[in-house]
């Protein structure tokens, strides 16, 4: 199951825990993601960036079947 992962780099998560990708791939072996410049609230401070990162994933997942 195709997993993306994304969160804000003007936030203390990396801080507080670490890579978010380390820590879901116990979970999602194949996850992906990045951070998104932004603060907590994501889709309003940066709605663009976050749609076009997931219409790529989205995009990519579907044409490798994963969905």
């Amino acid at each position: 199951m195709p997993v993306e992962v994304l969160w804000s780099l003007r936030d203390e998560l990396e801080e507080l825990y670490g890579n978010p990708l380390d820590i879901w791939r116990p979970w999602a072996p194949g996850v992906v993601g990045h951070g998104i410049n932004s603060g907590h609230h994501m889709a309003e401070e940066a709605p663009d960036e976050l749609a076009t990162s997931l219409s790529t994933f989205l995009d990519s997942a579907h044409s490798k079947g994963s969905l």
